[in-house]
């Protein structure tokens, strides 16, 4: 029964990742597109949510702050209170009665900010869950192969509904999804998870102040791990927020594009375990920048395809997909052992260690949406000029490949003992 109990584990953390993560293609990929066929322009749409996502960034600190502040009840509290916060805000971004610039800014700081509620905490948790490195390298990618599973699932409702109605169907359908799993699951995670027990270290409260930012930079694996993983964030957020563009206007592939992105995430989830058993034979660094060459190959590529192009940039998204996987599980691996590391030195410090990692996570989905979408803009999108169509393909695939390759060149004398 023991063991029985230590297997379901990773389980009981891992499944609030899913409702969460069906919320992900909705909140970065859909959204600007779908507020564009609203009537908002795609300039307007892309300021908005870079206002939002710059707003977002300053609640990281306070949260993750709190989130030491308070300990483990504290943290549950938090995660609560996101929960019904953004029960309130998904109806309202996700379902408008009026779409306008100042609705969509109100309701994405809203959403962004019960998002953070709950992330900063659940992440944080990740360091509480073993003090062996490779067990919460499982915890981790339990979490994001139940992430994967929740961007699969939203793929998969196109294919039950009748689409004529566009995204406005698929919202009204994935609330209540989302609403009623997002419940059971965190329900479940605070009645059933079991943490260990911290030292007297971790149990001591670190204040907010430029002297706790300091000690965060100066530790070495702090200094390595966080601009890579700022720039890998970017590479990918770049072509999520460009996707349903790139297959739509450049490759002319609209018909296929669900089964492109269900090829992609598919090919993710099957590789989290080998990226697991990866890292534990050459460590997490290693794995990391294996991981980061695959997607620069598969990125290469894209500059051979034509409008059609189907089977080649199919081939593509099934080698990307692998290597998110990677970007995904094994910098939050890394991430939960700097945390606990610091936090037995320093005291409780997980918080906003993980707080300072969202802030890096959105301050790359804003730059990728605040500054992709108005540099096509500004080259004649809505004029459909041939220059708006070369620049997406620079946005989409060749932007991705520089930040991958400047990330590797960060990463070259890095390297885990795990």
């Amino acid at each position: 029964m023991k063991a029985t109990g230590r297997c379901s584990q990773p389980l009981i953390y891992g499944l609030l990742s899913w409702p969460l993560a069906m919320l992900g293609l909705p909140l970065y990929v859909y959204l600007p597109t779908y507020y564009h066929q609203l009537g908002l322009e795609l300039a307007v749409v892309g300021s908005m949510l870079l206002l939002a996502r710059i707003s977002d960034i300053f609640t990281d600190p306070l949260v993750g702050w709190l989130c030491d502040l308070g300990g483990r009840r504290g943290s549950y509290a938090l995660m609560l209170l996101g929960w019904f916060l953004l029960l309130i805000g998904l109806w309202q971004l996700l379902l408008p009665t009026h779409a306008s610039a100042g609705h969509l800014l109100l309701w994405a700081m809203w959403v962004y900010l019960a998002w953070t509620l709950i992330m900063i905490p659940y992440q944080a948790l990740s360091a509480q869950v073993s003090h062996l490195a490779h067990i919460k390298t499982h915890y981790t990618a339990t979490r994001e192969g139940f992430a994967v599973l929740g961007v699969l699932t939203v793929l998969v409702l196109p294919f039950v509904l009748d689409d004529s109605q566009g995204y406005q169907q698929l919202f009204c359908v994935l609330y209540p999804v989302v609403a009623g799993s997002i419940s059971v699951s965190l329900g479940l995670l605070l009645w059933r998870l079991r943490l260990i027990e911290q030292s007297p270290a971790q149990r001591t409260h670190t204040l907010i102040s430029l002297a706790t930012m300091q000690l965060i930079w100066h530790d070495r694996s702090s200094r390595t791990l966080l601009p890579a993983y700022f720039l890998t964030s970017l590479a990918n957020a770049l072509p999520a927020t460009l996707f349903l563009l790139f297959v739509e206007h450049f490759l002319q592939l609209n018909a296929y594009m669900g089964l492109l992105l269900l090829g992609f995430f598919l090919s993710g989830i099957l590789a989290l375990p080998l990226w697991v058993q990866l890292a534990k034979r050459i460590g997490k660094y290693s794995a990391w920048r294996v991981s980061m060459l695959t997607a620069s190959v598969s990125f290469i590529w894209v500059f051979s395809l034509d409008a059609g192009s189907l089977w080649g940039f199919a081939l593509i998204c099934l080698f990307s997909g692998l290597s998110v996987a990677a970007d995904v599980a094994l910098p939050a691996s890394i991430q939960a052992d700097i945390a606990q590391d610091l936090s037995q030195k320093h005291g409780s410090i997980s918080g906003l260690l993980f707080a300072i990692w969202g802030v890096l996570t959105k301050l790359a989905l804003a730059l990728a949406v605040g500054l992709a979408l108005p540099i096509l803009g500004w080259l004649g999108w809505e004029q459909h000029s041939e220059l708006s169509l070369q620049g997406l393909l620079w946005l989409y695939a060749g932007a991705p490949v520089v930040l991958k390759l400047i990330a590797l060149f960060w990463l070259r004398h890095a390297r885990t003992s795990h």
